[in-house]
């Protein structure tokens, strides 16, 4: 038995949105290419996901919503929001699915069946109670952190893509059980609006929801500067015994949908501490989801060295795999980042 769980299923397929919706499942079939001409399958054990059942959902959304999803995926027709999720035909089966990978890899990790679950077919932060969002039907990041809580009493979400998770927010957001990070980018009129450094969470969850708001332009150099200046030492100072690791593609430079600029060796750096401080607190324990991602090439490279540096199978063949070198921030960038670091550090005492 290996160490890590790759968990999939050829109808993750079935979760891709028709005509020009820039979600396809390309992303995740390149990725698992990758991997596979790697020789990563010798090392990473394949796991089908295990079908949950509609109470399993109940358990973050309504049962009214849960019958919305399943009316639209019959009709095949219309929006599951007002206009970024179209529906069609098989939409509810197709998310239940993916959703259920995302529970399984909590699984196999709960049961010590493996340290490390992985499913890149997961990550739809957006989804609220009652509605979807931003190409998310069900919220697996706020379902596996609540179903984590039987076991584990400190969880620790850490969301790198370029979006702010919403909806895993909203959901969790007077949780004091779980810790919930989000570096995002961050101006008027991005999507989804929110995640800005004042949302701390409320009452019992006061201060376990820590939003790092980036600007445009955001670089390699700034973005890592925030991630140790901030991130790092508020995990150092919780210790989780789980990490749920969300790596949306969609903070590379590359990407069509957010003017973030992270390299695949700004991923890798943060991929390392993050894999670093789940074997110092939690005994190894990650839960890695994908997310966003829509320049494709860019989002499964990025994916295949996550899983690689998580797995510990990184060598010189997923080298290949990055972008020339490391991205950086003009100044005007780095001093804005800089005075959001601030304004952290004063926010959730970090001194």
């Amino acid at each position: 038995m290996h160490k890590s769980a790759f968990i999939w299923s050829d109808r993750y397929y079935d979760y891709s949105f028709p005509g020009d919706h820039p979600y396809k499942s390309l992303r995740e079939s390149l990725a698992k290419k990758l991997l596979e001409e790697r020789g990563a399958f010798h090392y990473i054990d394949l796991i089908e996901p295990h079908l949950i059942s509609e109470d399993v959902l109940q358990i973050i959304h309504s049962r009214e919503y849960i019958e919305f999803i399943k009316s639209k995926s019959l009709e095949g027709k219309g929006y599951l929001d007002e206009g970024d999720t179209p529906a069609f035909k098989g939409i509810y089966e197709a998310a239940l699915i993916r959703v259920s990978g995302s529970v399984t890899a909590l699984k196999v990790v709960e049961d010590g069946s493996y340290v490390h679950g992985i499913n890149i077919g997961g990550g739809y932060h957006h989804a609220k109670r009652d509605k979807a969002g931003g190409f998310c039907v069900f919220n697996d990041v706020a379902l596996i952190a609540k179903m984590a809580e039987k076991n584990f009493s400190k969880i620790a979400i850490i969301d790198i893509d370029g979006h702010h998770g919403d909806g895993t927010q909203e959901l969790l957001y007077d949780d004091p059980n779980v810790l919930k990070i989000s570096l995002h980018m961050f101006h008027k009129n991005f999507f989804p609006g929110g995640g800005d450094v004042n949302e701390i969470g409320s009452g019992k969850g006061k201060g376990y929801t820590v939003n790092i708001p980036l600007p445009p332009g955001t670089a390699d150099d700034a973005y890592l500067l925030a991630f140790n200046e901030v991130v790092v030492p508020i995990l150092e100072r919780y210790k989780p015994e789980l990490i749920i690791l969300m790596v949306g593609g969609d903070s590379h430079f590359n990407d069509p949908l957010v003017e973030l600029k992270l390299s695949t060796y700004g991923y890798l750096d943060v991929i390392k501490k993050v894999h670093e401080l789940s074997h110092k607190y939690s005994n190894g324990r990650i839960i890695m989801l994908g997310g966003g991602g829509y320049n494709y090439d860019a989002t499964a490279r990025i994916w295949a060295i996550a899983v690689a540096e998580i797995a510990n199978i990184y060598d010189i063949e997923y080298e290949h795999l990055h972008d020339c070198c490391y991205t950086k921030s003009s100044q005007f960038v780095l001093e804005k980042v800089k005075n959001v670091v601030q304004q952290l550090k004063n926010i959730h005492s970090l001194y």
